[in-house]
């Protein structure tokens, strides 16, 4: 009987049950199309957030272990899934031949195509299409990228999405996502207050695709990064920030809105909600063309 660590379809579908089972997922409102009209209002903080030393610390990380790994060359040509504003796409672009960057949101184009003409970039090609919806035969994407980069987008999401990363590859993909609990407390708290549930962890644990790449052969070079900061925000942006996550989830309603407000100004000082964000994010790096052998010798019955 096939071990289960080598059974993709054990591994897909425990990706699915977990999707199944999320309260997040369950209780979701908007469609693919209509979150990404969330994904246009989030842009300019996305923006912005990448500006600040977080944020530079972490592109630094990323980008120096896919140079370690040898999967960040001049020459190379980089397929972006979920490139947002461009916070990796304009760094790779001046290393490599040329990035193509795959982003739905207009907004975050907009952002990504004003980067690319302040840093007088031409190599980077936008598709303003969901990974979803592309088509590696269509588009003559099959096999054409020394790396395929994913970082922390809903693009890959299952089993088949994963694969059709893998497929765009003839050399590297990268593939980063959160590991474990990633809301903060007030997120929390509140959720539990409104549907009487904990939160629960992401469906999108990097522990799902990397088991499905473990059955098919591969050994992505995986490590995880622990995330730990004091997040301060004056109390108006804090109440808009909560709010903007639960309306994805419930009606915003004259009571909804007070109770978060009443959360925020509970757990302020002089203004400013302060809230300790605890997390960890994985982040992995497979060539496409480096399988171990799955196939396992027999050992003679009578070998010692």
């Amino acid at each position: 009987m096939q071990s289960s660590t080598t059974n993709t379809d054990f591994w897909i579908n425990l990706w699915e049950e977990a999707k199944h089972k999320s309260p997040m997922r369950k209780r979701r409102r908007h469609t693919e199309e209509e979150m990404i009209e969330t994904w246009n209002r989030r842009a300019k903080g996305f923006a912005r957030r990448a500006k600040d030393i977080k944020g530079q610390k972490r592109r630094q990380k990323v980008l120096e272990f896919l140079e370690q790994e040898g999967a960040l060359q001049k020459g190379f040509k980089v397929l972006d899934i979920g490139a947002g504003p461009g916070n990796f796409a304009i760094p790779m672009a001046h290393i490599v031949e040329q990035v193509t960057a795959i982003e739905p949101a207009s907004e975050m184009v907009k952002i990504l195509q004003e980067r690319a003409a302040e840093h007088k970039l031409d190599n980077i090609k936008i598709i303003m299409r969901t990974w979803q919806d592309i088509d590696l035969s269509e588009e003559g994407f099959v096999g054409q990228f020394d790396l395929v980069f994913a970082s922390m987008t809903p693009g890959i999401q299952d089993g088949e999405t994963l694969k059709k990363m893998i497929n765009a590859s003839r050399g590297y993909c990268y593939l980063s996502s959160f590991s474990g609990r990633r809301w903060g407390k007030a997120y929390r708290e509140l959720w539990q207050l409104f549907f009487n549930e904990d939160l629960g962890v992401s469906p999108v644990d990097i522990f799902y695709p990397f088991g499905v790449l473990y059955s098919m052969g591969y050994r992505p070079n995986l490590r995880f990064i622990n995330h730990h900061w004091v997040h301060e925000q004056p109390v108006e942006e804090a109440v808009d920030s909560i709010i903007s996550f639960f309306e994805n989830y419930m009606d915003i309603t004259a009571d909804v809105r007070k109770t978060i407000e009443d959360y925020i100004a509970k757990h302020s000082d002089k203004g400013i909600f302060r809230q300790e964000i605890n997390s960890c994010s994985g982040m992995m790096v497979w060539q496409v063309n480096n399988h171990h052998n799955q196939e396992v010798e027999q050992c003679p019955r009578n070998a010692q």
